[in-house]
């Protein structure tokens, strides 16, 4: 218990005597992981966006004109497909149904068109955007197939925005971690340099690398983890209003943003726990280096 006293009387030293410095890693390393958790965010939020839209995509595949067609075993076929994710099919009486319905008051129009030209045909949806294409394919293979109608051109953007969207997100991540590590890393550097003799003299009277150690390391996580709580209480203050204007000025994104207050207040302490594990890997690692190049024998 003693000992433990000592090592938090150290910290508290360390922070005191280097508070400009701690503030400055604190204050970047909250900007830097709050960037972090709003792009990561937000890259959840537009996942679940193209997620949406994927699962909307339509492949519409008409029949040939054939009364001795096998409907069942078409479908069977096609639905085995490993592209295929849901299936409906329509017979030539509920399409034309359907058909009257979405033109409402101006459905006495098909009446012109005598016997009901709609053949057999399937709403297929599929997995994900990069699955239309090889669908499509397939279907325009099978001899019973008359045409195949989708949107290309949209399913081809989707398909590139979520490729882009997805690199974008890893490397802003993988820039946020690194710039939080190295801020991190510097203060603790800086602060270990600065007391290097009297590391050295503590060492030469019988104190333990743990016991010089230590207080380093819980600076550097107390620290990252300070400067995590303040992102996760930015996020919190930026996030709620910002999902609230969008949906207000945006209806139809409603069902696509991350809205649950639990859920973002876990992200947000899961960012906090992150913060802290940094702060403490990178403060273990400079402390560790530095401690064995200090007390190595020349």
């Amino acid at each position: 218990m003693t000992t433990f006293k000592y090592i938090l009387r150290d910290m508290w030293r360390l922070l005191v005597h280097h508070w400009v410095l701690g503030l400055l890693t604190m204050i970047t390393a909250g900007v830097m992981l709050w960037i972090l958790g709003i792009t990561t965010l937000f890259s959840l939020n537009l996942e679940n966006l193209l997620s949406r839209l994927e699962s909307e995509l339509v492949v519409q595949a008409y029949l040939v004109k054939d009364n001795t067609l096998d409907v069942e075993g078409v479908a069977a076929r096609i639905q085995a497909l490993d592209y295929v994710y849901s299936m409906k099919v329509y017979s030539p009486s509920d399409s034309l149904a359907k058909l009257q319905e979405k033109m409402g008051s101006q459905s006495h129009a098909l009446d012109m068109l005598g016997d009901n030209p709609i053949p057999w045909n399937f709403e297929i949806h599929v997995h994900n955007a990069e699955d239309v294409t090889p669908l499509v394919e397939a279907l325009k293979a099978m001899p019973e197939v008359d045409d195949v109608v989708y949107a290309g051109l949209v399913v081809r953007r989707i398909s590139t925005l979520s490729r882009i969207s997805s690199r974008v997100a890893l490397i802003l991540f993988i820039l946020a971690v690194v710039i939080t590590a190295l801020v991190v890393y510097n203060t603790i550097h800086i602060s270990l340099y600065s007391r290097r003799e009297e590391i050295g003299i503590m060492y030469l009277v019988g104190a333990t690398r743990a016991y010089i150690a230590t207080p380093f390391v819980l600076e550097g996580t107390l620290l990252a983890f300070l400067g995590a709580l303040a992102a996760a209480g930015g996020i919190i203050g930026v996030y709620f209003p910002g999902i609230t204007m969008l949906r207000a000025n945006l209806p139809f994104l409603n069902h696509s943003l991350l809205t649950e207050k639990m859920v973002i207040i876990r992200f947000c302490a899961l960012l906090a726990g992150f913060g802290a594990t940094l702060g403490w890997v990178c403060s273990y690692v400079v402390v560790a280096r530095f401690i064995n190049a200090i007390t190595r024998p020349e």
